[in-house]
């Protein structure tokens, strides 16, 4: 039995539904295809994660939308357009500018098909000034989108950045090591291979 202030991994849907039943829910962690969010209002949701090989854009708009002035861990799954993963930087955009979400510490868009363009549009991006922790693990990271992080804003504050699944070079990595001593750096899973990078799930 779910305790009212922590659910995980309900295997897709309407996950507004999830948190009209549960009113005082604090976290909520979700798995599957097929996410849907209408726009809703919690005082109390303080972590949402939503993992999925496709995110629609329209979810991401929709939870934009939202009402979340607790949220504190935010972690997005992107995922691939072929599985309906459509979002784009634009889409992302109300967080990015920290216009949404004022507590946010803890920021995650991951296995991300486009992350070399959220890189570079995190280099800028007001939000990342106030976060802990950032991560842009299992995605399609390469040194064109760790060049953009290196060239933009600092990110020394951070106290942690996941980077791990990624297709940088090994000089890439040393630069991001020496360039961010006190941050806690998670470099693993260095891919190679194929003339494309891929994504860690998206099926």
């Amino acid at each position: 039995m779910y305790e009212e202030s922590e659910i995980s991994w309900i295997d897709r849907g309407d996950i507004t539904r999830v948190v009209e039943a549960f009113p005082r829910l604090e976290t909520l962690e979700t798995r599957g295809a097929g996410v849907r969010v209408r726009p809703f209002a919690s005082e109390h949701l303080r972590r949402l994660r939503l993992e999925s090989g496709g995110l629609p854009g329209e979810a991401v708009r929709n939870l934009c939308a939202c009402d979340l002035p607790n949220l504190e861990h935010l972690d997005l799954w992107l995922g691939v357009e072929y599985y309906g993963g459509d979002t784009t930087v634009a889409d992302l955009a109300p967080i990015l500018s920290g216009e949404r979400f004022p507590a946010l510490r803890r920021l995650g868009l991951e296995d991300a098909e486009r992350a070399d363009q959220i890189a570079e549009a995190l280099a800028g991006a007001p939000v990342v000034a106030r976060l802990e922790s950032l991560s842009l693990a299992l995605g399609t990271l390469t040194d064109a989108g760790a060049e953009a992080l290196l060239a933009g804003q600092p990110l020394t504050h951070l106290s942690h950045l996941d980077l791990h699944h990624h297709f940088l070079s090994r000089p890439m990595m040393e630069r991001l090591r020496q360039a961010l001593p006190g941050v806690e750096l998670d470099l693993d899973e260095q891919k190679s291979g194929p003339d494309w990078p891929y994504v860690a799930v998206s099926e």
